[in-house]
């Protein structure tokens, strides 16, 4: 009997050993499956990242190899700009004002693929737009102050109203630049392969629908603002002269701004190239963004 028990004894203690080996080599074979399928994701993910580099870095390679115009090197992504935009403070900034600013871009800036009609339409009906947005601004307390101060013309009093104007006016103006402006229309099929015709006839297509509608907006529009301003020149003829100064001094106040506001973008531009450091690029990205077209 005693050697009975023992035999069992012996029997139970195997299968105990067998069965912590099974679990082992079963425990062996999650953490191996583990590291492999970690390995192997480690290895995607990095030949992913290499790829990109690569990719990144043939097309530094290709734009390298071929000149670049002022539009081009504007809107080049933070990493190309490091490897190919040297330009200095005076000709960015003067690139960003040649398309930026009316005056230049519309009798000084030549062959920069926008149409000359679509540009000299939209610095006429600019113009028209102050006109017309100093008289949604005259309001009745501008007419009581003029009566206050006996007609006299007070240049800091009217400052809330070219301001307000002027930003209405700014905001018209980024849609007619949406319309109008054709020159990244140009840049879109220049970088497409002549295999993609389809692609090229919908860019031209959306062309001519955005210049069609461009015209019978800026046309019903600069209708109503002919009556609009030609109705309270009729009912208010005393203050007239006092509605052009203030629609003059809006035009001067539109003039000068625009050399304050992209002084800015161009000089966090040259800091963030000049610096090179990844950190800056969320401010580069920000001065992408002020000149919106």
């Amino acid at each position: 009997m005693i050697i009975i028990k023992e035999k069992i004894l012996i029997k139970n203690y195997k299968k105990k050993i067998k069965e912590n080996n099974s679990r082992n080599i079963d425990d062996l074979k999650i953490v191996s499956k583990k590291k492999i399928s970690k390995f192997s994701s480690t290895t995607f993910m990095n030949s992913e990242a290499m790829e990109k580099n690569q990719k990144a870095d043939n097309n530094i390679i290709l734009l390298k190899n071929k000149i670049m115009d002022d539009f081009e090197l504007n809107n080049l992504e933070f990493e190309e700009a490091l490897e190919l935009d040297s330009r200095n403070f005076i000709r960015i900034y003067w690139s960003i004002l040649k398309r930026e600013y009316s005056v230049i871009f519309t009798f000084f800036n030549h062959n920069d693929y926008n149409l000359y009609y679509l540009k000299f339409t939209r610095f006429i009906f600019l113009i028209a737009t102050d006109l017309a947005m100093n008289v949604f601004f005259f309001s009745d307390e501008t007419m009581n102050k003029l009566y206050l101060s006996y007609g006299e013309y007070d240049f800091v009093q009217q400052i809330p109203q070219i301001i307000y104007s002027k930003i209405v006016a700014n905001v018209i103006e980024v849609f007619l630049c949406f319309l109008s402006l054709t020159d990244k229309h140009y840049y879109q099929i220049k970088v497409l392969p002549k295999s993609q015709k389809i692609k090229i006839f919908e860019i031209i297509r959306c062309v001519r629908v955005k210049i069609i509608i461009f015209f019978i907006f800026t046309f019903l529009t600069f209708l109503f603002y002919i009556y609009l301003v030609t109705s309270f020149c009729a009912v208010y003829e005393n203050t007239q002269i006092l509605y052009l100064k203030d629609s003059l001094s809006s035009f001067v106040f539109g003039l000068i701004t625009p050399f304050i506001i992209y002084f800015f973008p161009c000089l966090i531009r040259l800091i963030d190239l000049r610096c090179k450091c990844a950190k800056w690029k969320c401010m580069y990205n920000l001065s992408e963004v002020i000149p919106i077209f």
